[in-house]
């Protein structure tokens, strides 16, 4: 069974030229118990008073001097919100087949028509009033599914950013028990990507998928990843493999931060003039391998090693100005350069997860 409407909270809005016919009809509506009833006679009027009372209904004469019912109509459909269901109720005198076509196709829901018969208004306006509220009903209730989607995809993605973060710990554990070097890849990534010009949905991509970056380590023998001092060539071939190994862990995966975390494992050791782990030239690499093989650069050069001490921050802006356009991608460069001359050594500092998977 139907609820019952509760009268005395309907805003009704009625527009003709005719003063009695508006006056009749608040009358009709007042003895079935409606009060909230606004009335004018000059239809200019009409679309203003619709933004300061928001009725829940209009009932709207067809042919007034200034503005037909057809214009108001038009104007009315502009400001009611999409997603709402405002009926229009058409009330006239000549409800002839082309005009109640054309006020159907301009977005009438009913008609009545002149002389108004008193049970016949209040019952249409009653009819269409119930459809509002259906429609109210459903949408509200749209709304409530699409609050529990929202919610629910917040706690996966919460999940997927601990298991990352915790991904991320096991990479580095046994080169870097504190992650420090991940985490502060992932800040420089995100500045660069910002200053780059990068959507904020790609930024937030970048910032949280960078640290990732070196995940592949988990795969290379103890004798090579913790050897002090510089590689052998077979040494540095085995450690190159990094980048496959990572590219594998995080494969097969359609969420996107995975995907972008895939990508830069396996390419930001890419060089721009092509001598890169993989041989990929220029923009063949992606952008995010391009930016953090700029930013894991960066933070290698301005920290100590087992086999060798850290550049200072004006030597390491000198390594990147010189290897822009050969190594890293020269626009980059030269966004990471303004990078540096902005934020100084406050790039040095230390990052943590907690600053990158907020």
């Amino acid at each position: 069974m139907m609820q019952e409407l509760d009268l005395s909270t309907i805003k009704l809005l009625l527009v003709d030229d005719e003063a009695h016919c508006t006056k009749l009809m608040e009358a009709f509506l007042k003895q079935a118990g409606y009060s909230r009833i606004t009335m004018t006679n000059d239809p200019r009027q009409a679309v203003p008073l619709y933004g300061e009372v928001k009725p829940d209904l209009v009932a709207l004469d067809m042919r007034m001097p200034h503005m037909d019912g057809f214009e108001v109509m038009r104007q009315l459909r502009q400001v009611i919100p999409a997603d709402d269901y405002v009926p229009i109720l058409i009330v006239t005198g000549e409800l002839d087949a082309p005009t109640k076509h054309q006020a159907l196709a301009q977005g009438a829901n009913d008609f009545l028509n002149k002389p108004v018969d008193a049970t016949e208004v209040v019952l249409r306006i009653k009819n269409q009033l119930q459809t509002r509220r259906l429609h109210q009903q459903v949408r509200m209730h749209n709304e409530h599914l699409e609050a529990q989607v929202r919610l629910r995809t917040k706690v996966v993605e919460q999940t997927q950013l601990d298991l990352l973060n915790r991904l991320v710990l096991a990479s580095e554990y046994r080169y870097d028990v504190t992650g420090a070097h991940a985490w502060r890849v992932g800040r420089l990534a995100m500045l660069l990507a910002e200053m780059k010009g990068l959507a904020p949905d790609q930024v937030e991509l970048i910032k949280k998928t960078a640290p990732l970056h070196d995940v592949g380590r988990i795969g290379v023998r103890d004798a090579i990843l913790l050897k002090e001092g510089p590689y052998e060539p077979a040494e540095r071939e085995a450690m190159k493999a990094h980048t496959k190994i990572g590219s594998k862990i995080l494969s097969d995966s359609r969420s996107p931060l995975l995907m972008m975390a895939r990508e830069i494992a396996l390419t930001h050791h890419e060089r721009w003039d092509g001598k890169g782990y993989h041989r990929l030239k220029e923009a063949q690499t992606p952008l995010s391998g391009r930016i953090v093989a700029l930013a894991d650069a960066f933070d290698v050069m301005t920290h100590a090693c087992s086999y060798k001490a850290p550049l200072s921050l004006s030597d390491a802006r000198g390594e990147i100005e010189r290897h822009a356009g050969t190594q890293f991608d020269p626009d980059l460069s030269s966004q990471f350069l303004k990078l540096i001359d902005r934020d100084g050594e406050s790039l040095l500092a230390d990052a943590t997860a907690q600053q990158l998977f907020a």
